[in-house]
């Protein structure tokens, strides 16, 4: 006869939580100056919790915080992000020494963004130099539907300088693009949702009130039928506070004043004609300098109905397609100085044609993608040459780059 053996219980072996699951254990990040190189760092909060006195800004953290520091070793304007994730994810960034006594960065929808997926969270905030900053990344418990999402995973957390916005310039306005609906037997609707943002945007000379705003953005829309089309305030939060103005012309400094100054912007127009908007930021008292934030707005018209009957009718549209264009276009690049200790010399660069990027080469080296509005404050002594490009929107290369020249530090006077 066999003998029963007992059975013998294994104790299952408890998954380990991240190092960084805790506030005091964060990890840290290499230290770096707002323009230099982005900084990337592979994280996951598989396991992780969440600790008390602590406070992520969101509608639903998961409770599956990690975190990180980063020390700035300058001043400027920085994107905070966890957009590459497996997971919809909430982003924290503060400063402080204790998890209870954080004070929050930033956070809502005019430090959100530029370019991050909606499930992924991205922050902009000027960062000062030897400032240390905390961040945290947790996953988005929010949802309106069942089931739930997922909390947990990998990510990658990225800090790099903001980018001048590609509208910057008037020349370079974005086409505001949208959709027409139709319901059966209802209005015929035209919408748009418009997104952007005015960190280290500029303001152009020949901007009619250049004195008293600044840090402006351009966006171009063209009617397709003529309609009264209304033109949203800027949204939401600090963002409630920058300007939206309406113009025509072709030129900056050739604009015709249609709707300035008013809050609300309700215009009759005829198919085919084009209006000019600007966002800008009115400059604040103290600081001398301009309001800066993300933000949307919409343009939205009701439709005249169509004479044959077309239910259940959705269809988009855009500006016409423009004929293919095989010019190259021509590069103008302009320096200013800004007089402060280290001095920041600041080229802006233009193009002759309407929607150009840029590309740029230091001493050089290699051409890469930059932006109006690039900044140099620290360089090595002596003469430096920037080598600019425009690159049009069909692709051709301007071969003959303009040149930009500065000395650092600069001559004494």
């Amino acid at each position: 006869m066999l003998a029963l053996l007992p059975t013998l219980a294994v104790p299952a072996v408890a998954s380990a939580a991240p190092v960084n699951d805790k506030f005091a254990n964060r990890q840290v990040l290499p230290a770096g100056f707002p323009g230099g190189e982005p900084v990337e760092v592979t994280g996951s909060n598989v396991d992780a919790g969440d600790e008390e006195g602590e406070f992520l800004p969101g509608l639903s953290p998961a409770g599956h915080s990690v975190w990180f520091g980063w020390e700035a070793t300058g001043d400027g304007w920085v994107t905070v992000g966890a957009c590459d994730s497996e997971f919809p994810t909430l982003v924290g960034v503060f400063t402080g020494s204790e998890v209870e006594d954080l004070t929050l960065v930033a956070s809502g929808n005019g430090s959100e963004g530029p370019d991050c997926p909606s499930e992924g969270r991205q922050y902009t905030f000027f960062a000062t130099n030897g400032t240390e900053y905390a961040i945290a990344v947790d996953g988005n418990g929010f949802s309106p539907s069942t089931p739930p999402p997922v909390t947990e995973g990998g990510f990658v957390l990225q800090i790099k300088e903001t980018p001048v916005p590609p509208n910057d310039e008037f020349e370079n306005a974005t086409e505001i693009t949208g959709s027409i609906s139709e319901e059966p037997g209802g209005d015929r609707r035209f919408w748009a949702n418009v997104r952007g943002f005015n960190w280290t945007a500029s303001i152009e000379h020949g901007e009619s009130d250049e004195l008293i705003s600044g840090a402006s953005v351009w966006y171009s829309f063209t009617a397709p039928e003529e309609a009264t089309y209304s033109f949203g305030q800027p949204c939401c939060q600090t963002a409630s506070i920058l300007n939206r103005d309406l113009y025509v012309g072709d030129a900056v400094d050739g604009l015709t004043p249609l709707l300035v100054g008013s809050k609300t912007a309700d215009v009759h127009l005829a198919a085919g004609s084009t209006v000019r908007i600007r966002v800008s930021g009115p400059i604040e008292e103290g600081s001398e300098e301009p309001e800066v934030a993300s933000f949307d707005f919409n343009v939205n018209a009701i439709l005249q109905p169509r004479d044959t009957e077309t239910p259940n009718q959705f269809e988009s549209w855009s500006p016409p397609t423009p004929a293919a264009d095989v010019r190259a276009p021509q590069t103008t690049v302009k320096k200013t100085v800004l007089k402060r200790q280290p001095p920041i010399f600041v080229f802006r660069f233009s193009s002759d044609e309407q929607g150009s990027s840029f590309r740029c080469s230091l001493d050089g080296g290699k051409f890469k993608p930059c932006g109006s509005g690039k900044r140099f404050a620290r360089q090595a002594s002596g003469l430096h040459k920037l080598r600019v490009v425009a690159v049009d929107p069909a692709g051709n290369v301007d071969p003959t780059p303009a040149v930009g020249r500065f000395r650092f530090p600069p001559p004494q006077r």
